[in-house]
């Protein structure tokens, strides 16, 4: 037995994809365990570790707007990583149960894959989507600090405010450049700290920030723009793109709202925990109502492109650092959990959940026409 050790070590050693160490402690650990495996062949078939290579269909339809094709793309990609995570254990099983029998299964001469070698499967995270914009500080000791929020829509966009996209040096003492450089994506604590142990962070940077051409800062109107990385995101369990809501119609969704960020919580701290809280949509007449003695020179009301969100009691709200996150809600989709679908992005309020000051939100389907151009025209249809 031990001679099959060895053999296969000295093989996968030439293979570049392999942990050599990772797939000997494998087949050590097969080799010593007293359990008795019998694995069914007709359940799982004569080959259960033929490679997981499913056809992606064809979601284009006639009158099916691109987001909503690549929505159901994202959502199929998400089911088929479950599917292949359940391929991997089957796998697993198979080649135990065989290597206890003494042979040496061919499997192991063919596919030199880590996923099959590989730890458990990371926990989804539950806004997978979620991702924080970060400039450079002026501490030497901190690298990053994240002033904002962002949604990911694809593997190479994410959707935020924006007023995110320059800050200024007079009010952010603690930044070096005005402009942000990364987003982090795939944690729910961005402790910059490398010492951190809560995830591994995916850090991308940025490309360029594409500004809606009709917000006019500081004006509160068109407050809406696209961060394009430098390089595609690798989509996984904790990177995972949102939908966008192309409807200016809500009210047959929920109605409530579910808000993500990193902003200030009610203790006054900015929060390096990502934060979740529910809201209810607001119709904009009262909304308006309520908040026309907030209105100034840079907000004279609400706008057919905003909406209105909060907790008219109180205690619960965006708030500063929450900025450019999104206001979304959960569609069930075949897999276990939801789908998120991101309905506003978050702009400006008055306070921090105060009573009657809800908040105010860029209405995403106003902008659906500009966002599916820039995110996938032509010339990004692979994203």
């Amino acid at each position: 037995m031990f001679s099959i050790v060895i053999f296969l070590t000295f093989f996968v050693a030439s293979q570049a994809q392999t942990s050599t160490d990772e797939l000997e402690e494998f087949l050590m650990e097969a080799i010593r365990s007293n359990e008795t495996i019998d694995f069914d062949f007709d359940k799982y078939g004569s080959k259960p570790c033929e490679p997981y290579q499913p056809v992606k269909p064809n979601f284009s339809a006639p009158g099916r707007r691109i987001s909503e094709q690549k929505c159901f793309e994202y959502i199929w990609e998400m089911e088929n990583r479950e599917n292949e995570t359940e391929w991997t254990q089957i796998c697993r099983i198979y080649l135990i149960s065989q290597i206890k029998k003494g042979v040496v299964p061919e499997v192991l001469f063919v596919i030199n894959s880590p996923v099959i070698f590989g730890g458990r499967p990371a926990t989804p995270g539950e806004f997978p989507h979620m991702g924080a914009i970060g400039w450079r500080a002026k501490n030497p000791e901190v690298k990053w600090i994240f002033k904002c929020g962002s949604t990911l829509i694809s593997r190479k966009f994410l959707l935020t405010a924006a007023h995110c996209s320059k800050l200024s040096l007079r009010r952010s003492m603690d930044i070096l450049n005005s402009q942000p450089e990364i987003v982090r994506l795939g944690v729910e604590d961005i402790s910059d700290d490398e010492f951190n142990i809560n995830g591994n962070p995916v850090d991308v940077n940025i490309k360029r920030f594409i500004v809606h051409p009709r917000y006019r800062a500081p004006k509160k109107y068109y407050d809406v723009a696209l961060i394009e990385l430098e390089t595609e995101v690798k989509l996984m369990s904790n990177v995972q793109p949102a939908c966008v809501w192309a409807e200016n119609d809500i009210s047959y969704l929920d109605t409530k709202g579910i808000l993500s960020g990193w902003g200030y919580t009610e203790h006054g701290r900015l929060s390096n925990h990502l934060q979740a809280a529910v809201v209810d949509f607001i119709e904009t007449p009262l909304c308006d109502l309520i908040l026309q003695k907030f209105r100034n020179r840079h907000w004279g009301g609400f706008r057919d492109h905003q909406l209105c969100a909060g907790n008219l009691s109180g205690g619960i709200d965006t708030c500063q650092g929450d900025s450019g996150g999104p206001v979304q809600v959960k569609i069930p989709v075949k897999t276990e959990g939801k789908m998120y679908w991101t309905v506003g992005i978050t702009s400006f309020g008055n306070k921090c959940g105060q009573k009657n000051r809800p908040g105010v939100y860029t209405r995403v389907s106003s902008f659906i026409d500009w966002i599916e151009e820039i995110v996938w025209g032509t010339t990004n249809t692979s994203t």
